[in-house]
């Protein structure tokens, strides 16, 4: 007799360097036969549920072992618009290189990326669109990485409104 999977929707928070545990969770929850039906996520988390719904998880998982200290470094692209410290375009086209032109609407799971507006302070949710807009504008911290501008909102992460950071 065949045991049907259990299935799981996921919401991952924010973090920085902690939100790669988010690599770890996901493989267990595999491995304990969970089946990922859906997955939101805020700064962090967004990036690794993006990186997961579209299959390139592993391939992340792999290029950040990789990096030392050196590496880490050329990928910082200071920023001098006065929006933010790091502009971020480096790590992103790394990151486009390996998840492709996706749409979120495309992906074989539910995806939603968490952000906020920070003109009206609000949270938004953004399920569609491009996949790597949609990654960039909830990791973006205010002061430090500079916000995305989508329809006209300038985007930001959600932790803002949360911790109010």
């Amino acid at each position: 007799m065949k045991k049907n999977k259990q299935t799981i929707s996921l919401v991952l928070g924010s973090g920085g360097a902690r939100g790669y545990a988010h690599i770890g969770v996901i493989e267990e929850l595999e491995l304990q036969g969970y089946d990922i039906v859906s997955i939101s996520g805020s700064s962090m988390g967004a990036l690794i549920g993006a990186l997961y719904a579209c299959g390139k998880l592993e391939e992340f998982k792999e290029w950040v072992l990789t990096l030392d200290m050196l590496d880490v470094v050329k990928l910082i692209d200071f920023s001098l618009t006065g929006e933010g410290i790091i502009q971020g375009d480096k790590v992103f086209q790394v990151i486009e290189e390996m998840i492709g032109d996706v749409m979120i609407e495309d992906l074989p799971i539910s995806y939603t990326a968490v952000a906020t507006d920070i003109m009206k302070q609000k949270e938004v949710w953004i399920q569609k669109r491009k996949l790597l807009d949609a990654v960039r504008a909830s990791i973006a911290i205010h002061s430090i990485f500079t916000p995305k501008e989508i329809d006209g909102r300038y985007l930001i992460d959600d932790g803002v409104l949360s911790f109010g950071l």
